[in-house]
Formats: C-alpha cells, structure tokens, sequence
C-alpha cells in the first residue's frame, strides 16, 4: 500500500473498482496493533484516496475498544461522521479464565511444569490439547525444551516451538498435527494466531504480563472455538504485578471488563489481586 507501490496501479484502474462493492479488514487491530513492528500497517490509509467514498470499509475485530478503534480509524481515514458502530459481546462463556502468580524463577519455566507430571511414561495421560503464548521466540523455544525435556525421548516431539522464523510449510503442518493430535500443544508467538481456528484447544497459557489487553484477549480466544467445549485460560503473572494489600475478596472485575465490556470474572489462585496491567 506504499505511495508509488505496485498495488497503486491496480486501484487505479476502474475496471477493477468498478467491481469493487466494499473492502472488509478483518481482525482490523491488527492495523493499530501491529504497526509498531510492521509499519506496512501505517500506510493502509493511502487506499482511501485510491477508491471512491462509495466503497465502504468494514472493519471486524473481537478486540476494538475505544482507543483502538479510533486509531484504526485515523490511519484507514474512516469519517468518524460516516460511520456505524455494531458492537456485541464477546463474552466466551465456554472459557474458565485462572490468574496464577508464578512462583519459580522465570528462566527455569518451572511454572509449566504441571503439564507434564515427573517421571511421565507412556500409558500416563497426556496434557490437554494445549498453546503457550510467549512474547519472545527464544523464551517459547526454551520453553518447549522444558517441557520436551520431562518426556521420553520417544515422545518429545509431541511438544513444538512455532514462529515467524518457521517457513509457512512448517506452520501449516504443525497446525495441522495439533488438530488431529499428533502433537499436544505447541510453544508459539502470535504467528500462531492468525489465521487459524482449530476447535480442540482445551488450554491456553499466557506466560507473563507482557502483552496488553486486546492481545490477552485474542490468545486466550484461541480455546474451545466450539460451543460444546470447555477450556481454561491461564494467565501466568509475575509476582512484582501482584498487590498483596489489597483485600482478597475484592472482585477482579476492572482487569478484565477494560477488554471490550466482555462480561467475565477470573479466578486468583494466589489469593491477591493483580494490578498493573493494563497498557
């Protein structure tokens, strides 16, 4: 979408606009929310002087709350005057959400441990199909080292690392062996998330406060994408993002209802409450 880019000639060209009824950015975040590191994102808006007004766009996100949308906005020149807003909930009941304080250092992820119980052999059972969202590609290949580790040699490759360093042929076949079962879970980026809608995660696992909300939001969505599936989001914390004064009773309403108004409560297994964490 750069000015004087090989896309400008096509949407010059009313042939092709002509048959153009409206453009639909899906998973439109991502134009706010990745265009820090990819800064293609930016240049997006450059379309709106390409087409004509009578085109619309449409943009779908789970995750666009106010700041958000009005950035996507701003940089896809939307009129605010000219637009409409359809919101619904994005409540996922099917989904139990857990706040675990880590209690082990980060480095040894020994917090992952119970996944795979000591001394596993074959015949024990597996862990539940099963993401690991990490912000760092050497954190989550650590990770599936961990846990790779505690398994028999003979069922190590049951646990992959998946990133934007894997070829596309890489990524679509281990996405496909976690539909089917072949592997249990996977260590991954976002690189897992788009694009992809498999139904039999059971268990997602962020690991560490180190991502905002929308993104939170997204990674967790990716469990039981079946209404007759119950899965569990567990949300891995630094102790430094717990506050221990605070009344263990209090509700933890306020972190979570900031995610578009998604009616949800989270269980603290630590007993405190989490502040802090909201970007």
């Amino acid at each position: 979408m750069q000015q004087d880019g090989g896309f400008d000639k096509l949407w010059k060209k009313p042939q092709f606009t002509s048959r153009l009824l409206s453009i639909i950015w899906d998973e439109g975040h991502c134009v706010s929310k990745w265009a820090g590191f990819r800064p293609e994102y930016k240049e997006v808006g450059h379309l709106r002087f390409l087409i004509p007004r009578s085109i619309p766009f449409v943009i779908v996100s789970v995750t666009l709350p106010p700041a958000v949308l009005s950035d996507v906005m701003h940089t896809l020149q939307v009129l605010p005057g000219k637009v409409t807003v359809i919101r619904r909930s994005n409540d996922r009941p099917n989904i139990h959400l857990v706040v675990r304080e880590m209690k082990y250092s980060m480095s040894s992820f020994m917090d992952l441990a119970f996944l795979i119980k000591e001394n596993w052999k074959p015949g024990d059972r597996p862990p539940p199909k099963f993401l690991i969202f990490f912000d760092s590609i050497a954190d989550a290949v650590e990770a599936a080292k961990f846990l790779r580790g505690r398994l028999p040699l003979e069922y190590r490759h049951k646990i992959k690392w998946f990133n934007s360093e894997m070829s596309s042929a890489f990524k679509e076949g281990e996405a496909e062996s976690l539909k089917t079962g072949k592997i249990w879970g996977l260590c991954c980026t976002d690189s897992f998330g788009m694009g992809l809608d498999l139904s039999g995660i059971l268990l997602v696992i962020q690991w560490r406060s180190t991502c905002d909300m929308c993104t939170l939001w997204q990674r967790l969505g990716r469990a039981a994408r079946a209404l007759h599936l119950t899965a569990r989001g567990l949300f891995l914390v630094e102790p430094k993002r717990f506050d221990a004064n605070i009344s263990k009773t209090k509700h933890v309403w306020p972190v979570w209802h900031q995610t578009n108004q998604a009616r949800h409560t989270a269980t603290i297994e630590s007993g405190h409450i989490m502040t802090g964490l909201l970007s």
